[in-house]
């Protein structure tokens, strides 16, 4: 029998935490998207002491510590907001959804610093109840260009910064599908309270209170209430041509910075791993940590101490270099935390990840246990989906496309290498 799927169609939050297999999921929401390292080092103790040990990097920039109690959850509230990581409500919390560019007012390619905007848009938001009413997956993007832009990044409000007759401007879009409707440009001072209007104006006209389901007349209201020109092509860059594809290890950034770009494992750390970590980040004068939608954590850091830093977080089992075929690797927590499946997934996936390097398979691979795809929501190359005691082979789409064959867990080790050379729909 298939384990039953429970799609919640919410995410965590510490106010309204998400019970699972293995306890409550408690996601930690850092403001600017950065966590100071006295912070870190408390999560990272306070995951063992309130939960399983286990935590989650997010892809909205967030952290969930797992295996907490109805018992550990009131301490673990108390800890967070100690460090003023506590919202007043699970409506306030939810809205807070922010993703700003992890090396904001470190990197000397962007072009402006998000940090400002994003702390000026949680203010507002946390005043306006009625935006309480949107999604808890609805999202914003603050992005300053620079060397790791967001571009890529899904988002319902995207801020963007780019040059325009030489000066700086914002420009103001709505996320769908895989493109974005660029509404018009807004000033700096105005961004903030720009992105706020865009937002109530999907919850006003979109059926399902998210920007990808607006039609084309609600975009041009919300266009015109903000006074914009919703005709007007904009096509902002960004980058401003700088953005780099180098997003693990040392990125250098002057020639007295560093940024140090830590990946976790399928998204994964445990406590200890964690807690070693802020402390090799102290001994390094590190004192601040920035977290991305990449599940990577990145530290600016001296050159002269950058190198060693890397090369300590990989006896962690952290991700140090771009080569590694785990970053093209989605997998879900899998069998012992989610009741959605019974099999190994982490496990098959570290696996198949030695596959993919002996095969030089060059695309993704999502393993995941059940047709919900927590992992991963975007199509892979490859996808294995849990279905009783096997996994249903997908190509070229995501966990809910239709499979083309079957592998049984058992044979892994074995015909694995089979499904990086084969392109064709195939029983293994």
């Amino acid at each position: 029998m298939t384990a039953a799927i429970d799609i919640k169609g919410w995410c965590p939050g510490a106010r309204r935490p998400m019970p699972s297999g293995d306890g409550l999921i408690v996601r930690v929401r850092p403001h600017g998207g950065a966590l100071t390292v006295v912070a870190l080092r408390a999560l990272a103790e306070a995951a063992s002491r309130f939960g399983n040990g286990q935590i989650d990097l997010t892809r909205r920039a967030n952290l969930q510590i797992r295996g907490v109690s109805s018992e550990t959850l009131m301490p673990l509230w108390e800890l967070m907001a100690s460090l003023e990581l506590l919202d007043d409500s699970a409506e306030a919390e939810a809205i807070r959804n922010i993703v700003i560019n992890p090396l904001a007012g470190l990197d000397p390619a962007e072009i402006i610093d998000m940090r400002p905007v994003a702390a000026a848009l949680e203010l507002q938001l946390a005043a306006d109840e009625e935006l309480r009413a949107l999604p808890a997956k609805f999202g914003f993007a603050l992005d300053g260009g620079g060397r790791l832009a967001l571009a890529a990044l899904a988002a319902d409000v995207r801020l963007a910064a780019f040059f325009q007759d030489q000066q700086c401007r914002i420009a103001l879009g709505l996320g769908h599908a895989d493109a974005v409707t660029w509404l018009g440009t807004v000033t700096f001072p105005q961004a903030a309270a720009a992105a706020v209007k865009v937002a109530r104006g999907a919850l006003h006209y979109s059926p399902t209170k998210r920007a990808a389901a607006l039609s084309p007349d609600a975009i041009t209201a919300i266009a015109t209430e903000l006074g914009l020109e919703a005709s007007v092509a904009i096509a902002p860059s960004p980058s401003s041509g700088v953005t780099s594809r180098q997003r693990q290890g040392v990125i250098v950034l002057t020639d007295e910075t560093c940024a140090v770009g830590l990946g976790a494992p399928f998204g994964h750390v445990d406590s200890d791993a964690l807690a070693r970590l802020a402390a090799l980040l102290v001994a390094s004068d590190v004192s601040e940590v920035r977290l991305s939608p990449w599940r990577t954590l990145y530290v600016a850091a001296r050159p002269d101490v950058a190198e060693q830093l890397v090369a300590d977080a990989a006896e962690l089992g952290l991700i140090v270099d771009d080569a590694d075929p785990l970053l093209r690797v989605d997998a879900c927590s899998g069998s012992g935390c989610c009741p959605s499946t019974r099999l190994a997934t982490r496990e098959h996936a570290r696996m198949l990840a030695g596959d993919i390097a002996r095969t030089r398979f060059p695309g993704t691979l999502h393993v995941s246990g059940c047709a919900k795809g927590c992992a991963r929501s975007a199509a892979a190359d490859l996808v294995l989906v849990g279905e009783d005691d096997q996994y249903c082979i997908v190509r070229n789409g995501t966990a809910k496309s239709e499979p083309s064959g079957v592998l049984d867990p058992a044979d892994i080790g074995l015909t694995s290498h089979r499904l990086f050379r084969s392109r064709e729909s195939v029983h293994v």
